[in-house]
């Protein structure tokens, strides 16, 4: 990471992706306004706390009244790592109400 891929061997096209996302990515926020880059900043921070927050309310849910089945914990885990991608990519067809499993 970081130097220049070897002259003449052809690039593993996983990394040529990541590649093209990272140079995609850095340009994006190289010519973002500063307003952008602080909805960008408070987006990725509420983000993390809600995160936080949810992980931490389902251990302590789980250490009070024990563990839940597997599926059950992979919705909630689902569920508390969700970061709203899915609203940006599909049109406001359902008044942008946020999807997730139910806790």
């Amino acid at each position: 990471l970081g130097e220049p891929p070897p002259a003449g061997e052809p690039l593993d096209p996983l990394v040529s992706l990541f590649l093209r996302r990272e140079r995609r990515q850095q340009r994006r926020e190289r010519d973002s306004s500063p307003g952008q880059r602080l909805q960008r900043f408070v987006r990725r921070k509420f983000f993390l706390f809600r995160r936080s927050a949810l992980m931490t309310l389902l251990a302590l849910r789980n250490l009070a009244l024990g563990r839940p089945s597997p599926e059950r914990l992979a919705q909630e885990v689902a569920f508390a790592s969700w970061r709203g991608e899915e609203e940006e990519a599909r049109p406001e067809a359902d008044g942008g109400a946020p999807r997730g499993p139910e806790l």
